[in-house]
């Protein structure tokens, strides 16, 4: 039994140690700041909106009298039902246009099967339409859908199962990061290993891996810069642990696979980007990959020579520092995330990738604090002169999107 003067110095060491990790934990670029790559599309307005209502009408009477004369669910129905929906779509009616595609799908299963190809292009159009509405849930449940109807990631692997489940890992994991991790566990793992089982399938396929083994390893990488932030800091001495190895001083909050994951996610991602080299050797983008990793962790040695190996094929990126991860990008779906704000960040980055004297300011002129100690937080990636693996001070300044209040 340990003394309770002797426990209380222990705990406070614990909860000091923790600390000291925390503070020191880089926040990875694209959770709470991001680039303006891409801003959310425009509803679709149609140009001449009397012709468009005037063909809307014709359609609703031509599938009126074919439900009279066929049935309300004929085989035929689907598709002057699907063309009825773009129109509507076309004139800015989202609500309505959802509707008729789900009973084009709803059509099409009934006389196609529930495995059928005739859903591909209604799901499309609702993947689509979902995206212009903003509406997360809904997109992330047809993306499971469309991915379980092309295959669920199965072999053979054909180009439109592996495109509609990379959809679907994006919009997951995309939903992921605007929630706490603590007390799910299970639900992250059960993400993890999907993903996972599906890359190793991927990148063992002589034939998929060439095309598809990287934006799978991408795709796994996202989720663990993502881990490393979510969730609490392990403090992994030895010298704690014959003292709490009763169940009483175990976690409670999270699955112990997921507590394993995280003890070796540094090791993880380094198999997972080395593998990714090995099927292309040559990889600009594996290579910075695995380098942005190592420098995440600063390991300073390995990711400076990978990061020479990079300056040499694109020498021009190496001319300013960048935040991290630059490969692979983490960023959020701006069609679901529209509460940002557009920061003009200045600051200086050194040698070692910490960010000094920052400057961040709304392009109101608001002084932006919350940004400015995010971007305190980031780790960059620095500045090489002449490709020559000697990482030097320079100055990063960009507009960035910030999430948060």
């Amino acid at each position: 039994m340990i003394r309770r003067p002797l426990l209380k110095y222990w705990l406070f060491l614990l909860a000091a140690m923790a600390a000291q990790v925390c503070a020191d934990t880089p926040v990875p670029f694209g959770l709470l700041l991001q680039y303006p790559n891409s801003t959310p599309d425009a509803v679709p307005v149609a140009a001449d909106a009397p012709l468009v209502q005037r063909d809307i009408n014709l359609a609703e009477v031509s599938i009126a009298e074919m439900e009279l004369a066929l049935g309300p669910y004929h085989a035929d129905l689907a598709a002057p039902t699907l063309a009825l929906a773009r129109l509507v779509l076309s004139e800015g009616d989202l609500e309505r246009a959802a509707s008729l595609y789900d009973k084009a799908l709803h059509i099409a299963r009934i006389n196609d099967g529930l495995y059928g190809d005739q859903q591909v292009p209604i799901l499309r159009g609702l993947l689509d339409l979902y995206l212009l509405a903003g509406d997360r849930q809904a997109f992330e449940a047809r993306a499971e859908y469309q991915f379980r109807l092309l295959g669920s990631g199965e072999p053979p692997f054909e180009e439109g199962e592996l495109s509609a489940a990379q959809m679907f890992f994006d919009a997951s994991l995309d939903a992921l990061m605007d929630v706490p991790w603590t007390g799910r566990g299970r639900e992250l793992m059960a993400f993890h290993d999907r993903v996972e089982s599906l890359t190793n399938q991927i990148c063992d396929d002589p034939v998929a891996n060439q095309v598809w083994c990287q934006p799978f390893s991408f795709d796994l990488m996202r989720f663990y810069y993502v881990l490393e932030h979510k969730l609490d800091v392990f403090v992994d001495d030895p010298r704690f642990e014959p003292r709490f190895t009763d169940r009483e001083w175990q976690s409670l909050d999270r699955e112990p696979r997921l507590e394993a994951l995280q003890r070796r996610l540094f090791r993880k991602g380094e198999t997972l980007l080395s593998r990714l080299l090995e099927v292309d050797p040559d990889n600009h983008d594996a290579i910075s990959a695995l380098a942005d990793w190592h420098w995440f962790y600063r390991k300073r040695s390995q990711a400076l020579g990978l990061y020479q190996q990079a300056c040499q094929m694109m020498p021009d990126r190496f001319d300013t520092p960048a935040p991290l991860p630059e490969y692979p990008q983490l960023s959020r779906n701006l069609a679901f995330n529209a509460e940002y704000t557009r920061v003009l960040a200045q600051l200086d980055v050194t040698d070692q990738g910490f960010a000094r004297d920052v400057a961040a300011e709304t392009l109101s002129g608001d002084v932006s604090g919350r940004a400015r100690r995010l971007l305190r937080n980031t780790v960059f990636r620095p500045a090489l002169d002449r490709c020559d693996g000697q990482a030097v001070d320079a100055v990063f300044h960009a507009e960035v999107l910030h999430f948060g209040s």
